[in-house]
């Protein structure tokens, strides 16, 4: 009996200016090991579940393991975590308002989903 696939994570849609890319060069030498959206996005997955790290074109680029989730508003976002989605803060906040399309609000719940990339 073979194993089901893993679901795929997908970072990166046509037409983000290579972003979805340098994400998961991040991802792929350990600069970043975690990833924010709004609470009402769909969820990642769970702690501890495995899935397929794909490219905007569907190619499996690596396996990640989800390590934990947490919940908090974007405004206690601060250097360390931002050290760890793999940008300056600055960034971080330029590219969630990018990738959602609009500015996300201080007081906003957000979901930090942390990950591992398995070897």
């Amino acid at each position: 009996m073979s194993a089901s696939p893993l679901r795929p994570y997908r970072i990166g849609w046509y037409g983000d200016d290579g972003l979805g890319e340098r994400l998961i060069q991040s991802v792929l030498s350990g600069r970043k090991t975690a990833t924010a959206a709004p609470s009402y996005d769909p969820q990642e997955g769970a702690e501890g579940e495995l899935l397929s790290l794909v490219d905007k074109g569907g190619k499996a680029r690596g396996t990640l393991r989800i390590t934990a989730v947490e919940f908090r508003p974007f405004s206690s976002f601060d250097e360390a975590l931002a050290a760890k989605l793999g940008a300056p803060l600055a960034d971080i906040k330029a590219m969630t308002s990018f990738a959602n399309s609009r500015p996300i609000g201080p007081d906003e719940e957000m979901r930090v989903t942390y990950f591992e990339l398995v070897p």
